[in-house]
């Protein structure tokens, strides 16, 4: 669907380039909310420990995943390449069952904070952007060092509180969870994030109404 919907703007485009008139209202997705999913790759997935609530950081990113898709939501995966040399790609990619699709963005990065020396600011504003909801790992690395860096770009951040993990089988998330609400971000647990009503033209609640 999000693909239709650049397909559409860049008809318009041309149409009016080229002096024809056009009639059909052309809408940019409206969701200014994306989910960023942050190092979930087979290399750091060796440990037993990363974990969150005993399920595997993978699955529960998955499961996230594939709760907002439906809202189209823009998915983002960031993926740590900067040991390129001592690992294979196949080590180096986003962990099943996660899988980026069609109209997913895919950043790679060498620095523990994803917006470090890569497009993804830009890439984040281009589609309108504003807000983000974070999952990964690790809790106190990488995803921290993005939480900061999505925060000194100007945006804003919530926090998934069940959607990141570090080691030690989810104690340096609920670690980590408690030090954000600490400096006033949100952190919500994924069953009460309300995709659809985050992509609704007007501006909703965060969590879901019961």
């Amino acid at each position: 669907m999000a693909e239709s919907k650049r397909t559409l703007v860049i008809v318009a485009l041309l149409l009016a380039a080229t002096g024809v008139a056009v009639f059909a209202e052309v809408q940019t997705p409206s969701c200014r909310t994306a989910l960023l999913v942050i190092d979930v790759q087979v290399a750091w997935l060796n440990s037993s420990a990363v974990t969150v609530d005993g399920v595997r950081i993978e699955q529960k990113t998955a499961q996230i995943v594939e709760a907002a898709r439906p809202s189209d939501i823009p998915i983002v995966f960031i993926v740590d390449v900067s040991q390129r040399s001592l690992y294979s790609e196949r080590r180096l990619s986003i962990a099943r069952p996660l899988e980026a699709l069609d109209g997913d963005l895919v950043i790679e990065k060498t620095r523990p904070n994803g917006f470090e020396r890569t497009t993804l600011a830009d890439d984040l504003r281009a589609r309108g952007v504003t807000t983000l909801l974070i999952t990964g790992l690790a809790s106190q690395h990488c995803v921290q060092s993005t939480v900061d860096g999505a925060l000194r770009e100007g945006f804003e951040v919530i926090i998934v509180q069940d959607g990141h993990t570090g080691l030690q089988a989810g104690r340096v998330a609920s670690s980590q969870n408690w030090r954000w609400e600490r400096t006033g971000l949100q952190v919500v647990p994924s069953a009460e994030i309300d995709f659809a009503a985050l992509c609704s033209p007007q501006t909703p609640p965060t969590r879901g109404t019961p």
